[in-house]
């Protein structure tokens, strides 16, 4: 948003999505779920100054928050957020995953979800809620960060530093062409998704999900595509007319997420404190544009909690 002005509605712009707090005070709808004292955390609007985090106090929709669980810091509840949400839309809405209910208990399956990106931080949570629904997943990652994406749940990794055709390859052998979907965290991978699906899978529907909702894609009828549009979080009317369900969507998937990290099933990215104070930021920022995180999210504490 700095850089492009994409998703600012309002000059001049606070920056910021990614939050924790406590909850200063209620409005009549939210007074029904939380109350003035509680630990929250979550993705609030992008772009709009009022919801923007980046300052000390700020909005964000009652019914897109999470509660903090008991055991959990402010620090890692900051890393929820914008990653847990992108990863839901991307396996529910992209690739067609069911969210469990009552009515439809999750039991182990053989089918395979592959995921570009299995270190990063949408790619993290999108192996655990993966595996979480009984999936079997495969991801892809860098030789360093094999261990952490193994210990993240994944059946299997594929080293993205091969040649194409060799990561294509090993996909055929994990896999057997049994997937049906595979879901691009890094925005990156949309002609090796697209030669996967084409060439690997077995399945007669097929899915392609990618962060990237900024470049323009061809419609394949071989495939379905879905550009995952966090973006529009919380906004309304005209805005939302192309994902006219988005809020509705991410509102189903509190509740499921609150499951999960009760159950342990789903554990907070790893984190690093860089700096502390409103004047942190810009340093913290810096961390983050040059990659100095070594993987992990970067947090600022703008207070003591």
């Amino acid at each position: 948003m700095q850089s492009t002005g994409l998703l600012v509605t309002a000059w001049p712009i606070v920056l910021g999505c990614d939050a924790s707090g406590v909850v200063v005070k209620a409005g009549k709808t939210a007074s029904s779920t939380f109350k003035v004292g509680d630990r929250v955390c979550g993705c609030t609007r992008l772009g709009i100054p009022s919801y923007s985090t980046f300052q000390e106090h700020f909005l964000m929709d009652a019914k897109l928050t999470l509660p903090i669980q008991k055991g959990l810091s402010f620090q890692q509840g900051a890393t929820l957020g914008v990653g847990t949400y992108t990863a839901c839309l991307g396996l529910f809405q992209g690739l067609k995953l069911k969210l469990p209910d009552e009515s439809s208990p999750i039991s182990a399956n053989e089918d395979w979800v592959v995921i570009l990106g299995g270190a990063g931080s949408v790619g993290q949570y999108s192996v655990q809620i993966a595996k979480a629904l009984g999936c079997k997943v495969v991801a892809t990652c860098s030789p360093k960060t094999v261990s952490l994406v193994q210990g993240l749940g994944a059946d299997a990794v594929i080293d993205y530093t091969k040649s194409e055709k060799d990561q294509l390859h090993d996909l055929k052998n994990i896999t057997g062409g049994n997937f049906s979907g595979v879901w691009d965290t890094v925005a990156k991978n949309e002609q090796w998704a697209r030669k996967a699906l084409r060439d690997i899978s077995t399945r007669k529907q097929k899915h392609f999900a990618t962060t990237d909702d900024w470049t323009p894609m061809e419609k394949h009828e071989d495939m379905e595509t879905c550009q995952i549009e966090l973006g529009l979080i919380g906004r309304s009317g005209e805005e939302i007319k192309k994902v006219p369900t988005i809020n509705e969507d991410l509102a189903s998937y509190v509740p499921y997420l609150m499951q999960l990290l009760e159950s342990r099933k789903l554990h907070p990215n790893e984190f690093k404190v860089v700096s502390s104070g409103f004047e942190g930021i810009a340093e913290a920022i810096g961390v983050q544009q040059k990659a100095m995180g070594g993987g992990m999210k970067v947090v600022v504490n703008l207070q003591d909690a």
